[in-house]
């Protein structure tokens, strides 16, 4: 995509914007070093040159290293630290659903007692399946899933994540449109109306990205992202949405930015998913 490729061309000149500066500041520091040291000799010359000659090899390497955008850390655990090792990938989105200072949370699916916010693991489609398999993608099984599953829920070695992050970000051949899991966790459950939700407006107000991670739950290495949408409700919305605020239901629950920081809501400890502090973000 053309936007894909004015973001790498952008990221390449600030890289030899960056170099030259290193190199003129590291060679004016050698050189005013040398000069300074009037008793060093030949010594402090020689130091100087050597300071410059360093600079120049640090800027040009930097130079060829292509982060794709995403940093010199991931770049490094991927390249190297990480490599050959499998990178479990969950790729999801989240909403963010809120009335009078309390976000709204359904009961989730695996743990029972455990609420967490709408949404779920983006899909991808069936034209996709040839750039998975050239990356040699494995799909998760831990959670259920069969071979045949179309979640964005894999497993790749590290050298392909930039491949995976750069197919992602252009959003071919995969779902992009929060829509359905809003429709199946709460229409199609009967927590809202259907005639009163059918037609909704969102907005993406963040990302949750802190790379990749090693997780005690599943033991193993992990990139999870989450897109974090917003609800904007109409007038009628918000009315439906406060009396559901006001009404007894087992399968929601309404909470506050503290509980939802402490994963503790109505005084019961970790009920919250690990996932529901990402809205707040």
């Amino acid at each position: 995509m053309e936007i894909e490729k004015i973001t790498l061309n952008k990221e390449m000149e600030l890289k030899k914007k960056v170099s030259r500066i290193i190199v003129i500041a590291i060679v004016a520091g050698g050189l005013g070093y040398g000069c300074g040291k009037v008793t060093g000799g030949i010594f402090a010359i020689l130091n100087a040159v050597f300071l410059s000659i360093s600079s120049a090899a640090v800027s040009s390497i930097y130079e060829l290293i292509d982060t794709h955008g995403y940093g010199l850390k991931l770049w490094w655990k991927t390249k190297f630290k990480y490599a050959n090792k499998p990178i479990y990938l969950s790729f999801a989105y989240l909403y963010k659903i809120q009335i009078d200072g309390k976000y709204l949370l359904i009961k989730g699916n695996r743990l029972k007692n455990q609420y967490q916010p709408v949404g779920g693991v983006y899909k991808y489609y069936p034209e996709a399946k040839s750039f998975l398999e050239s990356i040699k993608f494995q799909p998760d099984k831990t959670m259920g899933n069969m071979d045949d599953d179309d979640d964005l829920r894999i497993s790749v070695q590290g050298k392909h994540i930039f491949e995976f992050l750069d197919w992602f970000k252009q959003m071919k051949d995969r779902e992009y449109d929060p829509i359905r899991e809003f429709r199946e966790e709460l229409l199609e459950t009967g927590i809202l109306p259907k005639n009163e939700f059918e037609t909704i407006k969102y907005r993406k107000v963040s990302v949750h990205d802190i790379g990749i991670t090693y997780s005690k739950y599943n033991d193993c290495l992990e990139y999870v992202y989450a897109d974090i949408f917003e609800l904007v409700p109409t007038e009628k919305q918000k009315e439906v949405l406060k009396n559901l605020c006001d009404i007894s239901n087992e399968n929601v629950c309404w909470a506050t930015n503290t509980e939802i920081k402490k994963l503790c809501a109505g005084g019961i400890e970790k009920n919250l998913g690990t996932n529901t502090p990402w809205i707040l973000e």
